[in-house]
């Protein structure tokens, strides 16, 4: 039997939110891996914080993969990161273009330390009727024209360092949008059906 390791780093829609039947599309993957696959025995760590930025998510990712990654195992990361990223705050950006690549730059070197089988998920679009501005927090807001250019940056960083990329931007529809951000039950079982025949080339 394999023994695989799938570490999934990310923010709210990976931890889960909204989805109140299965808890997420992670959770989502490892039940439908457990079900399809008895060859196999899945480690899937939802390492998805509300709220969390590139800044965080690579301040925190080595600590995180050092106490969970085994040599003899097949390592899978998987990122889900950038939503918040493009938020606005005040009219101005929350994070710069030019910071955001430097961070999946840098996450990119550092998962490489501990395997190759790296994928990024690229960025869902959001409902701006809802969402600009966020009704919790009247200062901050979202654009899908933003988050466009963010999700192209990440795929050109991804295709530069030779690294999976996963574009998801136009599989959700407005109405799969729990909030007008994060996705409702169906939508998480979407992502995760994309993800799951994404990463079967890694076993």
């Amino acid at each position: 039997m394999r023994d695989i390791n799938i570490l999934v780093f990310g923010d709210s829609i990976t931890y889960g939110a909204w989805d109140k039947e299965k808890g997420g599309w992670v959770n989502r993957l490892r039940l439908a891996l457990e079900n399809d696959d008895s060859n196999s025995y899945y480690t899937i760590f939802n390492l998805g914080i509300s709220g969390d930025v590139t800044e965080s998510i690579k301040n925190r990712f080595d600590n995180e993969c050092k106490i969970r990654f085994n040599k003899n195992d097949n390592t899978i990361i998987i990122f889900s990161i950038g939503i918040n990223d493009t938020q606005n705050v005040k009219d101005e950006d929350r994070v710069s273009l030019e910071t955001f690549r430097n961070n999946i730059i840098t996450l990119i070197n550092s998962a490489k330390k501990y395997t190759d089988n790296i994928l990024f998920i690229g960025l869902t679009k959001v409902d701006e009727s809802k969402v600009t501005p966020l009704p919790w927090d009247k200062e901050k807001g979202y654009l899908n024209t933003k988050i466009i250019n963010f999700d192209k940056e990440l795929k050109n960083i991804c295709l530069e360092n030779n690294v999976d990329y996963l574009y998801i931007y136009e599989l959700l529809e407005i109405e799969e949008l729990f909030d007008g951000l994060h996705p409702n039950n169906v939508g998480h079982q979407k992502i995760c059906d994309k993800v799951k025949t994404k990463i079967s080339k890694y076993y």
